[in-house]
């Protein structure tokens, strides 16, 4: 079983936890290290990010990887300090991913509580067996 966890949601068993306009925003493998792979569109977004297993293909970005997590932070140069946009950790078998797409100019973000989209929050929900857990946009 694949579980992820995002917010205080539970997806087991899905293709995609989230696609946006038709993309799948991100997924994982594990294969010696934590292999992930992030697009997202511009527009939605102000700028496009692609990563493909770790491989930088398109975005000012750094990703770090090891066995058990994987991040991607966008390097902004009026800031010193990147701005983490997906942090993945696997603990026992579980991906527990944090998200931030605000410093792209969505208004896209996870907290401990919560999965934020707008003024929207997804909160405690459990999404099994599904293609896609959480579609964005047409």
């Amino acid at each position: 079983m694949k579980r992820a966890i995002l917010g205080s949601n539970t997806f087991e068993d899905c293709g995609n936890i989230i696609i946006v306009f038709g993309t799948p925003l991100f997924s994982y493998t594990i294969d010696g290290q934590v292999k992930l792979s992030f697009k997202v569109l511009s527009p939605p977004a102000n700028t496009p990010i692609h990563i493909e297993n770790n491989d930088k293909i398109a975005g000012n970005v750094t990703v770090k990887a090891d066995d058990k997590s994987a991040s991607i932070s966008l390097n902004l140069p009026e800031s010193k300090a990147a701005n983490k946009l997906i942090d993945l950790s696997i603990d026992n078998g579980t991906a527990h991913i944090n998200l931030d797409l605000r410093p792209l100019g969505l208004n896209i973000y996870s907290d401990k509580n919560a999965f934020h989209v707008g003024g929207s929050q997804l909160s405690g929900n459990v999404f099994k067996n599904c293609a896609n857990g959480i579609a964005i946009g047409d």
